[in-house]
């Protein structure tokens, strides 16, 4: 009887661990500045980053899993197409293939996550901080400058009780948001 008791204290107790995604609503990763610039770029995530999984803290102490590249890529491949005439992915920084589709800036993102929930009750993260950098490379694979996009996301128990994720997708659209801004600001340094 002891030991019943023991392995259902154990069963209660054990945090879970939560699959999200932290993908932004696309619909709302909308263009904000009528401004087009007029290159061929790419973009390159490798394939080791986009099957990576992060946990991070949510509430209860249970934990949420996701994959961070593989959520927000469709997000990153809709700011660069807001922006730019074409884009491609890469699947290698090869310079050949490079070349032959007369791509002339290259994007390599950097994404780092932090999660928390202050309730002792529900899972669901109360706040989502998201860090976005993006190396821009030329063509020959010389530096020319990187960006840094930071969402925050905070959800209140109305906000997760009708989504769970409501933190997550408010601090990720920010992150690329910011990101298309940030190019578009930029745009004179695409000569």
């Amino acid at each position: 009887m002891r030991y019943s008791f023991l392995v259902f204290s154990l069963f209660i107790f054990t945090a879970c661990v939560h699959d999200i995604s932290i993908a932004p609503d696309i619909a709302k990763v909308k263009k904000t500045r009528p401004v087009t610039i007029y290159r061929t770029v790419a973009y390159y995530i490798p394939k080791k980053l986009l099957e990576e999984k992060v946990e991070t803290p949510g509430g209860n102490s249970d934990t949420l899993r996701y994959s961070p590249y593989r959520d927000t890529e469709e997000a990153f491949h809709k700011v660069l197409t807001s922006v730019f005439a074409k884009v491609y992915k890469l699947d290698t920084l090869d310079e050949a293939k490079i070349e032959k589709l007369g791509i002339q800036f290259i994007f390599i993102p950097n994404i780092e996550t932090m999660s928390l929930s202050n309730s002792n009750v529900d899972w669901q993260p109360t706040k989502f901080n998201i860090i976005l950098k993006v190396k821009v490379l030329k063509a020959d694979h010389s530096e020319l400058f990187t960006t840094y996009a930071e969402g925050k996301g905070i959800a209140n128990f109305g906000r997760y009780e009708e989504n769970p994720t409501y933190a997550v997708e408010i601090a990720t659209r920010s992150a690329f948001l910011q990101l298309q801004d940030e190019l578009i600001t930029k745009r004179k340094k695409f000569k």
